[in-house]
């Protein structure tokens, strides 16, 4: 077949409008792809950043948990201390003052003691001398505690009346017990056995005066 110079100069005007609309199309996907592409990135970017971001926000959160996890633990033991140290000197102050009041109480209840003993009232007398030696004792006041001995040690020198001696027996070995308690060193053994010694000596003398 052949072709005319009509039919070729048609041919390249088909040819050249085709490679025409490529060109425009290819130029408008440029163009979008242009415009786009950028926007893409910028997306991605933002996106990549975000995650990031989160991540690192997550990681913070933790580590401002933990931190004041234990920051909130060493608080508590920190008050705990306190409260601990507190709680001590508190009841070391509570303990101190109850010593002294005990200890006050021994002093009014051995001052009574000496009143009747000086009328020879030896069965009352006796009675304030065990009550100061208990006082005396829980108020750790040792100076007192030796004074009141001696005044009981008297007292059973003095005493006509074996009834008297037979209503502070539980009390006689009341005292005696107790000072064993604090007799450390042997440093009561002395006293123990010289108070023993006063009240069978004061029993056998009354039994005797019985018979």
């Amino acid at each position: 077949m052949e072709i005319t110079n009509i039919d070729f100069s048609a041919l390249l005007n088909m040819i050249d409008t085709f490679y025409s609309n490529a060109w425009n199309r290819l130029i408008i996907v440029l163009a979008i792809v242009g415009v786009l592409w950028p926007l893409i990135i910028k997306a991605y970017s933002d996106y990549t950043v975000k995650i990031k971001e989160e991540k690192l926000e997550k990681r913070l959160s933790e580590k401002i948990q933990n931190l004041n996890k234990e920051n909130l633990e060493l608080i508590i033991k920190k008050n705990d201390a306190n409260i601990e140290g507190i709680d001590k000197l508190v009841s070391e102050k509570l303990e101190n003052i109850d010593i002294k009041l005990n200890a006050s109480k021994g002093v009014v209840w051995h001052i009574q003691g000496n009143l009747c003993y000086e009328k020879k009232e030896y069965n009352n007398a006796l009675k304030y001398f065990f009550f100061a030696f208990e006082y005396y004792f829980n108020g750790k006041d040792e100076m007192n505690l030796q004074l009141i001995l001696t005044c009981i040690k008297n007292c059973y020198k003095m005493v006509e009346d074996l009834s008297v001696l037979e209503k502070v027996k539980n009390e006689h070995l009341n005292l005696i017990k107790q000072l064993y308690k604090i007799n450390e060193n042997g440093r009561y053994t002395n006293a123990i056995d010289d108070i023993k010694k006063e009240f069978n000596s004061a029993e056998e003398r009354l039994k005797k005066g019985k018979e």
